[in-house]
C-alpha cells in the first residue's frame, strides 16, 4: 500500500520504518573487496535500509559499506548487508534490485537520515505563526 504525499511516496508495508521512493547516488563497496567504490542509486530509502540497483545479482547475506549522499547533508556512512535481492527485466534494462539493511550507522547519521524521510513525506511545512495577525 502506499500514499501519495508531496515529492516521495510512503509505502507502509510491514516495516518498522517508514520507506520513499528516492533517487539518491551511493558509493558502495563489497566489504571483502579491497577495490575502489562503485556507484549506483537508490529505489527507496528508509530508517532501516536501501533498496538499491545493481547491474549484477548480489548474494544474500553479503556485506558492505555504504556512502549515501543526501541533498542536504554531508555523505552518510554505514555497513549494511544484502536482505533480498530480485532481477528486473524489460525496460530495466536487467538491473537487480537489491534490499540492504543497515548494520552499523552512527546515532547522529541515522537521526538526520530519519529527519529527511520525514521532510520527505511532508514537504511543505508553514513557518511557526504563519498566519497570524492577518487583520479581515
Amino acid at each position: 500500500m502506499a500514499e501519495l504525499s508531496g515529492l516521495a511516496t510512503t509505502q507502509f508495508h510491514r516495516r518498522r520504518h517508514p520507506r520513499i521512493d528516492l533517487n539518491l547516488p551511493v558509493d558502495y563497496t563489497m566489504t571483502i573487496d579491497v577495490a575502489p567504490s562503485l556507484s549506483t542509486r537508490t529505489g527507496t530509502i528508509g530508517g532501516g535500509g536501501l533498496m538499491l540497483y545493481f547491474p549484477m545479482p548480489v548474494a544474500i547475506g553479503t556485506r558492505m559499506k555504504l556512502k549515501i549522499h543526501l541533498p542536504d547533508h554531508a555523505a552518510i556512512s554505514c555497513t549494511a548487508h544484502v536482505v533480498w535481492t530480485e532481477l528486473l527485466t524489460g525496460l530495466e534494462k536487467n538491473d537487480f534490485k537489491t534490499g540492504v539493511q543497515f548494520d552499523q550507522i552512527s546515532e547522529g547519521d541515522l537521526g538526520h537520515l530519519q529527519t529527511f524521510i520525514k521532510r520527505q513525506q511532508n514537504p511543505i511545512q508553514m513557518p511557526a505563526g504563519f498566519g497570524r495577525g492577518i487583520s479581515e
